[in-house]
């Protein structure tokens, strides 16, 4: 699968896991930044550098680590065909798929260790939108349109350079 991966400073430790993590298990890896630690980066760039990535078909998920992950949750699902939610287990990464169909996921580094972080990205990437036993048909078929309603909404993404505080 063609994974997307973006961080600020806080969350770089997690994403370099997962990241790391996702290449062994022989995933394709768009790293749209931040590369290092050195400089303080702004989470609303790193969102829409993804977003774009997302939008455009080049990967199939995206996975965005920020201190909590509701930053980059938030500023992620300004943009159309992003569903973006901010996930703190396992559990949650499965039902980010089941019932949401969401196709990125942000993660907390303040939250999420590195070893969990990579077992929510496994869920997350191998878990299907409605692959669940004993629900009423009428409940998926509004799974589906709240899905396809919450895609809609938003903006393109523009090209973006990562905007640092410097």
């Amino acid at each position: 699968m063609r994974v997307v991966v973006g961080s600020v400073v806080k969350g770089f430790i997690l994403k370099s896991a997962v990241k790391q993590w996702l290449e062994e298990n022989g995933h394709e890896v768009i790293d749209v930044g931040c590369h290092d630690t050195s400089t303080f980066v702004k989470f609303p760039s790193i969102a829409e550098r993804a977003a774009r990535v997302l939008q455009r078909g080049e990967a199939d998920r995206g996975i965005l680590c920020c201190g909590s992950g509701t930053g980059m949750g938030l500023a992620a699902n300004k943009f159309s065909g992003v569903c973006a939610v901010s996930c703190e287990s396992v559990m949650s990464a499965e039902f980010a798929r089941w019932v949401n169909d969401a196709n990125c996921m942000c993660m907390g580094e303040s939250l999420v260790t590195p070893d969990m972080g990579c077992r929510m990205a496994e869920v997350f990437l191998t878990e299907q939108f409605q692959d669940v036993e004993g629900i009423p048909q009428e409940v998926l078929d509004f799974w589906a349109e709240a899905r396809d309603e919450i895609c809609v909404r938003g903006d393109l993404a523009r090209e973006r350079a990562m905007e640092t505080l410097e």
